[in-house]
């Protein structure tokens, strides 16, 4: 039985239709049957129209009681049908789906798969049968846009479940199970000045798992080049987990440059402890390098 986490959250993932689907619990329990044998229905009807779910191998401690994790299905319609405004950060992060815009935009409801109580399942059990879970709804009700609110990001159903496919034995490497996020920082504190554009790389979908993301805030350096290597940072702690310790130091983008960690809040939502990268001078940015460099920014 795994300890309890207070900070834990929900994790969610948005299915986009066209129309409203008339959900099938027992088209959906029919694919889990095979996915994850003893998924079953809370209220033991495979007909009935409560979609709530648990699973007897996966019971957490909450408040000094054993208490099962959930997941469950619900129908909800899109607010502002056509409008990508709420969507649109998603969108420019979407890096495996350039024209989500068209299915997002044409779509009018959505069904949210979630889990609850789920939180001190071990990490990679929890996402994989987030994945299963998502996989079986989309196969048995098709649909025009996977949001994966988790990591940030739309996906191409159909790309979704042929990556779950090619990777099944590395979860982590399947489409949605974690991203890295590009933003430009166009000022901080009262600076608006050209000196103070810098860029911010971050990983997104380790932080709901109950592992560090990784952050850096930098300047001078080519983003493609740090948003590699935070990819392959993240790719570690999956495979390996957390081993990096505060203030340890790693090779940069050449073997002269030293590069230090250390855990931080992070600079860009959701909130969430990050192991922040340090480019050092004169790559550093932000309030890091008035510290760094003796450099006043308020």
């Amino acid at each position: 039985m795994l300890d309890d986490n207070e900070n834990s959250r929900d994790y969610r993932v948005r299915l986009f239709f066209k129309q409203k689907p008339e959900v099938s619990k027992a088209a959906i329990l029919d694919k889990m049957d095979v996915r994850s044998p003893g998924f079953a229905p809370r209220d033991g009807k495979r007909d009935s129209d409560r979609l709530d779910f648990r699973h007897p191998n996966f019971v957490t401690n909450i408040g000094g009681k054993s208490v099962g994790a959930t997941w469950s299905i619900r129908d909800e319609e899109i607010e502002y049908p056509g409008d990508l405004t709420p969507y649109l950060p998603a969108l420019e992060q979407s890096w495996l789906w350039d024209d989500a815009e068209g299915p997002v935009g044409d779509s009018e409801h959505q069904l949210v798969v979630l889990d609850q109580t789920a939180a001190n399942m071990r990490p990679l059990e929890r996402l994989a049968m987030m994945q299963l879970l998502v996989a079986s709804v989309v196969e048995t009700h098709p649909c025009e846009a996977i949001y994966w609110e988790a990591t940030e990001q739309f996906l191409h159903p159909k790309k979704f479940l042929e990556g779950l496919k090619e990777f099944a034995a590395k979860p982590w490497k399947a489409p949605g199970a974690f991203n890295v996020r590009v933003s430009r920082v166009i000022g901080y504190g009262e600076r608006r000045d050209d000196d103070s554009r810098d860029m911010l790389v971050d990983s997104l979908g380790l932080g709901i798992l109950g592992w560090p993301d990784f952050q850096c805030h930098f300047r001078g350096l080519d983003w493609k080049e740090i948003q590699q290597i935070i990819y392959e940072k993240a790719l570690e702690v999956f495979e390996k987990g957390p081993k990096i310790q505060d203030g340890q130091a790693f090779p940069g983008i050449n073997a002269s440059q030293v590069w230090k960690c250390r855990y931080e809040e992070a600079i860009l939502g959701p909130p969430r402890k990050v192991i922040d990268i340090d480019p050092g001078i004169p790559y550093c940015a932000g309030l890091r390098y008035a510290v760094t460099a003796g450099v006043y920014v308020k």
